[in-house]
């Protein structure tokens, strides 16, 4: 009996100790905005601001333009112009692919550079006469 009221202390010690460590994760500690970025929407995972400025070169040398081309540099958080848009999709989906198919140990992540090799679109293009469906 006594082992038994013991084990059970034990149980609700524990689901209780657990439910507030779940609960200072989830709602004391919310996923915020970092102090060093505002407007940030897909680079979240980006711990600082040196990472966020690398990311910001490689795109800039990847389609061999300027910060204006897709910032105001007056408000880097505005969200006018087009080209920050699409950067946003392209983004999502560099990330995606190095997620799913570039993981394993010792990948050669892709870059926007793989595909725009300096210019604002894309260059790579199959040859013998392939064209999309658009």
């Amino acid at each position: 009996m006594v082992k038994r009221t013991r084990l059970a202390i034990v149980v609700i010690i524990s689901i209780g100790v657990g439910s507030l460590l779940i609960h200072n994760r989830v709602y004391a500690h919310p996923q915020t905005q970092p102090t060093f970025a505002k407007n940030l929407q897909v680079l979240k995972f980006v711990k600082s601001k040196e990472e966020l400025k690398g990311w910001m070169k490689m795109i800039k040398t990847s389609l061999g333009v300027d910060c204006d081309y897709c910032h105001n540099t007056d408000n880097f958080a505005s969200d006018e112009k087009p080209a920050k848009r699409k950067a946003r999709m392209m983004l999502k989906m560099l990330i995606q692919i190095r997620q799913d198919y570039f993981s394993y140990p010792n990948a050669k992540q892709p870059t926007c550079y793989t595909c725009h090799q300096g210019h604002k679109e894309p260059v790579n293009e199959p040859s013998g006469g392939f064209k999309s469906n658009d």
